[in-house]
């Protein structure tokens, strides 16, 4: 019988931390192993007292602080605006990972709104109910650096002689090699039109008026105003302009005193998609993006002094031409809400963050207020990452606790076997200094045997307890690498 246990306590020994660690490598590599965690940005430039709250969504996966996009099913959007809910949006984000939700406000939008994201059927997705920031309906400071903008103001250049020329872009900024009309105007020394002055222009790096970049000449009309077409064919376009009163000196000459120069560089921007303002005349007004480089898609915002009333994600297919192509139609003024819509910032990127981020004018009369750049409102990510991390470490606690479990067993079969074995040594030299048949020698002294009797039975407590440190720190360094990240 005690043979048998012994030979079981031995079996256990060997068997139980292979089959301890392979149950616990199971739950800490498995349930407990560190997943994508699965969150939700929202971007967007509210205003307050708009009737729309136009949302760009962001899916959004991260694993070790590395994002990739997500690409999320059954979303729905809901929000209230102050204690009052909003229409619904339901829909999926691309494989971009955005989608574009459009919640409509008719009483205009008040603080506290609140959006709050949900996934199939209402159970909640990464983003809490979570308060976002309005905007006050003024023009921000930092907005006027998009390009586009100021397409009122004047471009910066250097001017001499009696003439005073101002010189705006049509629309504020230009692309190439697209064609855009440039505006000259055309004044004395006190301000006064020069009307009937012609006006000489030449530029390096583009095409005027369809002439190969050679020079053209137009002239101003009753208020002093002529236009040119200039078409950009390099990013950096140099136009050179000299203006002449009627009746004065030639073309040719120079320094004659009833004329003015302007030099200036025009306003292209590198990486920018051009807008086609011929897609915005009609009854049924268009956006038609084209970029000269190959970009799978543009993105879309639109609005004015209300703010951003809405978004949209155009694909863009190359046309045949060597550009990329994109339409998007316009609602008309009421699914907008009151008013009309002044501005489409066009970007490559979902930030509205890129160097070529434009925007550009819906229509010549188009207010002063500037646009908005979309704002990161609310990031559901740090929750997402928190929830996995508990989800991770609830499996990991069950793993730790086998791992636990095995350590302690293990080290009792340690010691059962350690007892066996000093009982066994016992019952042999017992065994061994009473046998008196002459063969194994001369029987052991009473003196000898209680001495050899008591080595025996001495405890090898150092020995057990180097043993049991062993094991112990084993077991922990298996845990500590499991649980590593």
């Amino acid at each position: 019988m005690l043979k048998a246990m012994v030979s079981m306590v031995s079996a256990a020994t060997h068997v139980l931390p292979a089959v301890g660690i392979g149950l616990a490598a199971l739950v800490l590599l498995g349930p407990g192993a560190q997943r994508m965690a699965t969150g939700v940005r929202v971007w967007g430039a509210p205003v307050a007292g708009s009737e729309a709250l136009a949302l760009r969504i962001e899916g959004v996966r991260r694993l070790h602080g590395a994002d990739d996009p997500a690409a999320l099913q059954d979303l729905e959007v809901s929000a209230a605006s102050a204690g009052a809910p909003l229409e619904r949006w339901t829909g999926s984000t691309g494989e971009d990972g955005i989608a574009e939700a459009l919640l409509r406000a008719p009483g205009g939008l008040r603080e506290p709104v609140v959006v709050r994201i949900a996934r199939g059927g209402g159970a909640p997705l990464l983003l809490e109910e979570q308060r976002v920031p309005l905007a006050p309906p003024l023009p921000a400071a930092e907005t006027s650096a998009l390009p586009g903008a100021a397409h009122r103001s004047a471009l910066p250049g250097a001017a001499h002689g009696e003439l005073r020329l101002r010189v705006t872009a049509a629309r504020g900024a230009m692309a190439a090699p697209f064609p855009e009309r440039v505006r000259v105007a055309v004044a004395t020394e006190d301000g006064a039109p020069a009307a009937g002055a012609r006006v000489e222009a030449s530029a390096v790096g583009a095409d005027l008026e369809g002439q190969g970049g050679g020079p053209v000449e137009v002239a101003a009309d009753a208020r002093g105003a002529a236009e040119l077409t200039l078409k950009p064919l390099a990013h950096a376009v140099e136009l050179s302009l000299r203006a002449t009163r009627p009746g004065s000196a030639p073309p040719g000459t120079r320094g004659s005193p009833g004329e003015g120069t302007w030099e200036g560089r025009m306003p292209v921007i590198p990486g920018a998609i051009w807008l086609d303002p011929g897609g915005l005349a009609g009854e049924r007004p268009a956006l038609r993006l084209v970029s000269p480089a190959p970009k799978p898609r543009a993105y879309v915002s639109i609005g004015g002094a209300r703010g951003r009333l809405l978004g949209a994600v155009v694909p863009l297919a190359p046309d045949g031409a060597g550009f990329f192509v994109g339409a998007l139609a316009l609602p008309d003024g009421p699914a907008l809400g009151a008013g009309s819509v002044e501005w489409a910032v066009v970007a490559s990127d979902p930030y509205e963050q890129g160097a070529g981020t434009v925007a550009w004018p819906l229509s010549p009369t188009a207010g002063p207020t500037p646009p908005r750049r979309v704002a990161l409102l609310a990031d559901g990510l740090p929750a997402a990452e928190a929830r996995e991390q508990a989800r991770a470490w609830g499996a990991r606690r069950a793993g730790l606790a086998v791992l636990g479990a095995t350590a302690v067993a293990q080290m009792v079969l340690l010691a059962l076997r350690s007892r066996a074995a000093r009982r066994r040594l016992e019952a042999h030299l017992a065994a061994a200094s009473t046998d008196e048949d002459g063969t194994a020698g001369a029987p052991l002294s009473t003196e000898d045997r209680g001495r050899l009797l008591a080595a025996a039975r001495a405890e090898p407590l150092l020995s057990v307890l180097a043993l049991a440190a062993i094991v112990g720190l084993s077991f922990a360094a298996v845990a500590a690498l499991a649980t590593f990240r």
